[in-house]
């Protein structure tokens, strides 16, 4: 008796948009990864790396992540930093010809950006320290895991966010292939 041959279909490859979003560390890590947890979409054709530099001057992160992801291919390049410490037009540029885009914390640092985005007041003269020192606390767990955000930044939270910096991540996240 012959064989029937049957074919099997093969699921249809979907283009992914690859993006590297690098932050400034553990905790801009968690958050982002926490973020893209929360928006994701089943169809989303983006497949994200995030990942964490070791703190530092945002020269030392720039030129870090350059070489490190220099000879990895991504659609899209983003660092993430802190606004506390003022990029020189080197820097800048520096990372503009890696091909990362930069996207600032602001105000002063993630810290700030959240509290913004929880529509509380960040004052000019609060460094970074203070502001950890006003979120830390109130997180689920230790600030560099993803779970530690989502009692505060739920879905809800984070697609009303109007703080500059979040939306840019969140765009970042969300955008398609150009």
């Amino acid at each position: 008796m012959a064989r029937k041959h049957t074919t099997r279909k093969r699921p249809r490859q979907v283009s992914q948009t690859t993006l590297l979003i690098v932050g400034e560390g553990a905790d801009d890590q968690a958050f982002i990864k926490h973020m893209h947890q929360q928006l994701r979409s089943p169809q989303s054709c983006i497949k994200p790396r995030i990942e964490k530099q070791s703190g530092g001057s945002p020269g030392n992160i720039i030129d870090n992540a350059a070489r490190k992801y220099d000879s990895q291919d991504f659609d899209r390049r983003f660092i993430v930093l802190d606004a506390d410490v003022p990029l020189t037009q080197q820097q800048r540029d520096k990372a503009r010809k890696q091909g990362f885009r930069l996207i600032l914390w602001s105000p002063t640092c993630l810290e700030g950006a959240l509290l913004e985005t929880l529509d509380e007041r960040v004052n000019d003269h609060e460094t970074a320290q203070q502001l950890k020192d006003r979120l830390h606390p109130r997180l689920a767990a230790h600030h560099t895991e993803p779970a530690a955000y989502a009692g505060l930044f739920p879905r809800p939270v984070l697609q009303a966010a109007t703080n500059a910096s979040v939306v840019d991540v969140r765009s970042a996240l969300a955008e398609q292939r150009s």
